[in-house]
């Protein structure tokens, strides 16, 4: 189940999700926006069911109400994404009391009320393959941006929100992470520019994170908990791992050797997150 599915990187996730065979629920504000996406994964021919369901996340009511149709349809949930996410710039002392509420309501409201109505409907208890919470974070934490203080307020807060969460829950067998992604070309950094085409190299594709998503929904993620998944380092460590001499592409210690060499510091940084890299190779 992914919220914020209508377009941007909820979207992507979702069709990446039915891609792999997962029955997938969308949800949004919009019905228009989500009808299309439920077009465009029943168009890739699979068995994967798509489920639809408008919804308000920061309205506790539609939510639970979302969750227990889902429920009824498919079966306890095997992962959920709390991706819905809303920002604003301006300066600081210009901003109104009513907009920063809203960002905060949209973005920590909005992920608790994904959780608390999702717990129900989650299937729990199963050490060997545990249900999976992925949170859609930010480069704002931990590196705060100016003119955006809701939205950093927000993304500080969520982080803090999802560590209690893998601490209070962690003998249900539920892996909690959080994925930091950098600039993508969403509605949500260029507005209605966003897919024209003409976004900045600097700028990722959605669809440019749906590895890291799929990854954490993977056998391969099922020991990874309380991560935050900083996105501009990881594609540094995919690109490594692609380049990689073919012998340490089919040898794992090869691998951890080369990433060693290649980049020490950065390799300690990032050494329980190895299976990432046998990821990587899979898909790549």
């Amino acid at each position: 189940m992914i919220t914020g599915s209508g377009r941007g990187i909820g979207k992507h996730v979702a069709i990446a999700c039915a891609k792999e065979g997962a029955n997938v629920c969308i949800t949004s504000r919009t019905i228009d926006e989500l009808n299309d996406v439920k077009e465009e994964i029943e168009q890739l021919g699979n068995d994967a069911r798509v489920l639809v369901h408008p919804a308000d996340i920061t309205k506790i009511d539609e939510v639970e109400s979302m969750f227990k149709g889902f429920q009824e349809e498919l079966g306890p949930l095997n992962a959920v994404v709390a991706n819905a996410g809303w920002s604003r710039r301006s300066v600081t002392h210009e901003f109104s009391s009513e907009t920063f509420a809203s960002i905060m309501n949209v973005n920590v409201l909005g992920v608790f009320n994904t959780f608390k109505a999702s717990y129900p409907c989650i299937k729990l208890d199963e050490k060997k393959n545990p249900a999976r919470f992925i949170i859609t974070g930010s480069a704002a934490y931990p590196t705060a941006m100016p003119k955006f203080a809701a939205y950093t307020a927000s993304k500080y807060a969520v982080v803090g929100f999802m560590k209690a969460l893998e601490l209070e829950y962690r003998k249900d067998y539920i892996t909690f992470n959080m994925i930091l992604p950098t600039m993508v070309d969403t509605q949500l950094l260029r507005g209605k520019k966003a897919g024209d085409g003409q976004k900045p190299p600097t700028v990722m594709d959605p669809w440019d994170l749906n590895d890291y998503y799929v990854f954490l929904m993977t056998d391969w993620a099922r020991k990874v908990s309380g991560y935050l998944l900083d996105i501009s380092e990881l594609e540094k460590l995919k690109q490594m791992v692609l380049e990689a001499p073919e012998d340490a592409q089919q040898d794992e210690e090869k691998m951890k050797d080369y990433l060693k060499e290649k980049d020490e510091r950065f390799y300690k940084q990032l050494r329980k997150l190895r299976n990432l890299a046998s990821f990587f190779l899979e898909k790549c």
